[in-house]
């Protein structure tokens, strides 16, 4: 099983807050426990104690990584997984350079192609365009691949700087000195493999069943580097076609992302972005005294917060900014740091800098929820579909406390538009996507969200008065909502799916620029396809 947040022995160093590890370690306990755990399985997982588990998970129900179902006493990770890394992914522009000719390629060689960067002891994909035939070998955002067995772990060692690797390799040995001596053949060979051709291989060694190739990029975000993958399952490659094919079409990506990525940098305006997702609101954080009066609970409330603190555009934040953010003493955020580097969620500056940034480990939290929603697989073959229909954005997303989050989106078109992205918090007053759950939600559900909204941003409850009133007539004519609020310049649809999937209500919306608004029976039509694909997907998911 992997280990989506890193693990570090019992710490002797008077900064490691052992609390803020233990709590954090619950959520690395449902990496492959879709259908949720108990109490009691997440102790046996964790090795804390019951009455330990009780109260830490008094702290991540309450900000939304953890969900808990009375009817099955299990809890499951909550929708703020997904938000957690979003300001990392953000800040990664070079994704949207890459993601429309790394899908291209994808479904040209009938596999998954994907970007990576390092997390301590792994490799976390940050981004990730798969072939939507239906196979075994489903990457995706936030997975977590070990250094050593993975082409990509193994074109990141055998690119990096000597003090670079030399410390990777250092807590390699200190982690499974067995596993480092086992794979140092396979290593020397990348590195034979890396001068000679520019890539790495992995021929079944990390999946049995998938064989994969890996170039590292000369790009660098935030003084980290870039590796470029791609995996296809073994039984669809001929002997040698995975270097005789496939390896040079990667490597051709590799050069044009870079080059994309260059031109993009010298320009003194960056292109524009077609809808650049706004910065999500800050959580709600109550202070340490406001909690119950247990040490490990406050740790671990104080360390969440500080995470949070983190939003699109924070690229790097000091300690006396986070000190002075969460109203916390210096020493307190001293060694809330130091721990969050420890388990790779916060990674100090890599360009010389004093403070600290998000580490892979806050997309890696996520990846288990974002594997366990069947719908984003289904419905991924039929929204590219529709997106290059349209011309413009097809998202999936699900509530998010006051808000909508999304889960998938899917863009066809102009390669350098950046849609709203996976982990994307939009307001549900404002947003088509926020009515159309508004309107397909029980009179209950729908009551406990506008309460909640109330009080989280009651201006925007009352700038938004009306709008669920004229949403719910709308839908109930057209059997859709759309929205200019939100962005003036954009004409946004939304459908909501009819009955929850996996216990969950899901909204697809589609995005189209339009600087005027456009005709009514343009609307229609949007809401028309969009219909449709959703009556698609629900007839696949009663099968």
């Amino acid at each position: 099983m992997f280990r989506y947040i890193e693990r570090v022995p019992a710490a002797t160093d008077p900064r490691y807050a052992s609390s803020l590890a233990h709590g954090l370690a619950l959520l690395d306990a449902f990496a492959d426990a879709p259908a949720g755990l108990s109490n009691k399985q997440l102790a046996e997982r964790t090795g804390l104690s019951k009455a330990s588990i009780s109260r830490l998970s008094t702290q991540l129900l309450a900000r939304g990584l953890l969900l808990f179902d009375a009817g099955t006493r299990r809890y499951r990770l909550g929708s703020s997984a997904l938000t957690l890394g979003y300001p990392l992914l953000a800040s990664l522009g070079v994704r949207r350079l890459a993601r429309l000719p790394m899908g291209q390629l994808a479904e040209e060689l009938g596999g998954a192609v994907s970007l990576a960067m390092r997390n301590h002891r792994h490799m976390v994909y940050v981004e990730t365009c798969r072939w939507h035939q239906p196979s075994a070998f489903k990457p995706d955002v936030g997975a977590a691949l070990p250094l050593l067995a993975s082409a990509v772990g193994r074109a990141w060692l055998a690119s990096a700087a000597p003090a670079e690797r030399a410390e990777a390799l250092a807590a390699l040995r200190a982690h499974a000195p067995a596993q480092l001596a086992a794979w140092a053949p396979a290593l020397a060979q990348a590195s034979r493999d890396l001068a000679q051709h520019g890539l790495c291989f992995s021929p079944g060694h990390f999946q049995r069943d998938v064989h994969a190739v890996a170039v590292p990029l000369d790009v660098r975000l935030g003084g980290e580097r870039l590796v470029l993958n791609c995996g296809l399952p073994a039984r669809r490659l001929a002997p040698g076609e995975l270097a005789e094919r496939v390896a040079p079409r990667l490597l051709a990506l590799a050069r044009h992302i870079e080059q994309e990525w260059r031109a993009e940098s010298a320009s003194a305006v960056p292109p524009t972005a077609a809808w650049p997702p706004p910065p999500a609101p800050a959580p709600a954080r109550r202070r340490a005294a406001d909690d119950p009066a247990n040490a490990a609970a406050q740790t671990l409330a104080r360390g969440l917060d500080l995470l949070a603190c983190f939003q699109p555009g924070d690229e790097v934040l000091g300690n006396a900014q986070l000190a002075r953010r969460l109203g916390l003493s210096p020493q307190t955020v001293v060694r809330l740091t130091y721990t969050l580097v420890q388990l790779g969620l916060l990674r100090r500056d890599p360009l010389g800098g004093s403070g600290y940034r998000l580490g892979a480990g806050t997309v890696a939290i996520a990846y288990p929820m974002l594997a366990g929603l069947r719908l984003r697989a289904l419905a991924r073959p039929g929204m590219l579909a529709l997106s290059q229909k349209i011309g413009g954005a097809v998202s999936l997303g699900l509530r998010h406390q006051a808000g909508m989050v999304y889960v998938q989106t899917a863009w066809r078109t102009d390669g350098r538009l950046l849609p709203p992205d996976t982990g994307a918090v939009m307001p549900m007053l404002a947003t088509a996507m926020g009515r159309a759950w508004l309107c397909g939600a029980r009179p209950a559900e729908r009551r406990a969200a506008l309460n909640e909204i109330a009080v989280r941003d009651p201006a925007a409850a009352r700038r938004h008065a009306g709008v669920v009133e004229r949403a719910m007539a709308q839908f109930a004519r057209h059997g859709h909502c759309s929205s200019r609020d939100f962005r003036p310049e954009i004409e946004a649809v939304a459908v909501p799916f009819a009955q929850p999937v996996d216990a969950i209500r899901f909204v697809l919306n589609c995005g189209v620029l339009a600087p005027q608004p456009l005709p009514a029976r343009k609307v229609l039509a949007l809401g028309s396809a969009l219909t449709e694909l959703v009556h698609e997907l629900e007839a696949a998911l009663a099968t």
